[in-house]
């Protein structure tokens, strides 16, 4: 299973929720085996122990998955705003490239959201994929990825790679030669990365690795 959402310790028939109520969710890449998946999300959980302990809410996207608590109910709610963005410093002025990269946005963006919300492109040496959260609607979903297909242009322009992660969906793409290990299937090791996306520009440039959390310390925050 790539997606999965829980609560406990709230009372569904009572309109006030519970102080201790937890909500969360895991999802895992559309194209992650499930042994890899299982082992990004032992991963996240270690990390966001790690990372925002005796939190009330936290937030982790890895490169293969995606881990989040909270103690209000946030499941299922649309949420487009911009949790990260990532451009690469190389950009294009090559029409030929805008041509390629709006048909994988495109293709994307309705496959996704038709399908399972989970998308891979490519179109000549642009590849990108795209993926929504599994407890959002068809709808919801292509309107989540409009959103970020949207603000993939507006924030990165001509950039030769980008990311962008919203609330409850996420899309990337990259030219040939500007991503490190451009197959668009994770390996293990690669699934267990945490990602603030990046993208290697030139070739003395190593991947960045950035831990992306979100940290909530206090009721309300």
């Amino acid at each position: 299973m790539t997606y999965n959402s829980f609560a406990i310790g709230n009372d569904s028939s009572n309109t006030i929720q519970l102080e201790g109520a937890i909500f969360g969710l895991y999802q895992c890449r559309g194209d992650l085996a499930t042994i890899d998946c299982s082992k990004c999300i032992r991963n996240g959980v270690s990390q966001i122990h790690l990372a925002c302990p005796f939190s009330y809410g936290a937030t982790l996207q890895l490169e293969g998955c995606y881990v989040r608590y909270e103690h209000f109910d946030f499941l299922g709610k649309l949420d487009t705003s911009v949790k990260f963005k990532k451009c690469s410093a190389s950009s294009s002025n090559d029409v030929e490239f805008f041509r390629r990269r709006d048909d994988v946005l495109a293709d994307m963006q309705a496959g996704a959201g038709a399908g399972n919300g989970f998308r891979v492109s490519s179109s000549g040496l642009v590849q990108g994929f795209a993926q929504c959260l599994g407890d959002l609607s068809s709808q919801d979903c292509s309107s989540c990825l409009a959103d970020c297909v949207g603000k993939l242009k507006s924030l990165c322009g001509s950039a030769a790679a980008a990311d962008v992660f919203l609330g409850q969906c996420y899309a990337r793409y990259w030219a040939s030669g500007f991503y490190p290990n451009s197959s668009v299937s994770p390996s293990d090791d690669q699934a267990g990365k945490t990602v603030a996306i990046i993208i290697g520009v030139v070739a003395a440039l190593a991947i960045l690795v950035v831990l992306l959390s979100v940290c909530r310390r206090a009721m309300g925050k």
